[in-house]
């Protein structure tokens, strides 16, 4: 681990520019070391913050995120006690201090490691995260609207601002996903607080518990946005998703199979116009944002043009 004080690249200057900010730490010994390399394609992993493992004499190690400035709108204002609410109830790592664009936590250390998507098509595993999600809805409000619907129409305006090269096809899927969205309105839902990630790289586990991280987009929402874009990143076929369903609800019903499917292809288009965007917007070199966003539209593209797509509209 390298000392503070003795910056020699980018990524380290801008690491301890943000250490120097804190003032619980300042005249302490600390040291530090990438955690996790920034992977936009296929895992999706700290690519909204850098992302590093925090030494202090005779303390324990913290996992410290320190959030890039060009990732600033894809945070909601409830994120960071949404991510201490679930360190609270054991479901996510504690949250130990929140200052600024810094979040740190208690560090999970080996054999604690991230998920894959291979890890969660384990069907016990998939349950315990579903399960997870569930007492996580069971909380109280967060009182901050979460509406994937509202995000994906403001990444289209802000994809037609910046002149994104989006793929072809991608305005079909903008209006299928507000097909949905409307179809989603007249149907109902309650809201209930919501972690709204479905990637699998943001869970922990140790090969038998597991914890929830990253609630960057935390709040009230339908929770079966999030259960739906869940199996939707970890199911390929009918049985298992119908399993997943039964294992968060206790009974799957053709209603909560055709609410799931849409819900997966929502996010898929919100992650794809994501994606694309970010591809032109963040600065950093290197991180393959368009790779992903092409591959998450190609997705969603799958669902919409499945023929009972109809149908499942029909049976929200």
């Amino acid at each position: 681990m390298k000392p503070v004080g003795s910056p020699e690249t980018p990524f380290e200057h801008r690491i301890e520019a943000a250490l120097a900010r804190v003032p619980a730490w300042r005249g302490q010994a600390l040291r530090y070391e990438r955690a996790a390399a920034p992977v936009a394609s296929p895992t999706h992993r700290a690519v909204a913050s850098d992302c590093i493992r925090l030494a202090r004499h005779s303390e324990p190690d913290l996992f410290v995120k320190i959030r890039h400035p060009d990732m600033a709108a894809d945070l909601t204002p409830v994120a960071a006690g949404a991510a201490e609410r679930a360190g609270r109830l054991d479901l996510g790592p504690a949250l130990r201090l929140a200052e600024g664009d810094l979040l740190a936590f208690d560090h999970l250390p080996a054999p604690w490691t991230y998920a894959r998507v291979g890890d969660l098509q384990d069907r016990d595993r998939l349950a315990a995260v579903l399960t997870a999600q569930k007492r996580l809805q069971s909380e109280p409000p967060l009182g901050h609207r979460f509406d994937p619907f509202a995000r994906i129409a403001a990444l289209a305006q802000e994809a037609r601002a910046v002149a994104a090269p989006l793929p072809d096809g991608t305005g079909d899927l903008i209006a299928a996903a507000a097909l949905i969205g409307a179809a989603m309105a007249a149907a109902g839902h309650d809201l209930r607080p919501c972690r709204n990630d479905g990637i699998a790289s943001n869970v922990m586990h140790d090969g038998a518990a597991i914890r929830l991280v990253d609630f960057d987009l935390a709040g009230d929402a339908d929770p079966w946005f999030e259960v739906g874009a869940l199996i939707n990143e970890a199911c390929g076929f009918d049985e298992e998703r119908n399993a997943a369903i039964e294992a968060y609800a206790g009974a799957g019903t053709a209603r909560l199979y055709a609410r799931c499917r849409l819900y997966g292809a929502v996010d898929d288009v919100m992650w794809g116009l994501w994606g694309i965007v970010r591809a032109i917007t963040a600065p950093r070199d290197g991180i393959e944002f368009f790779k992903y966003g092409q591959w998450r539209l190609l997705h969603a593209g799958t669902t919409v043009g499945a023929w009972d797509f109809e149908a499942w509209l029909r049976r929200l």
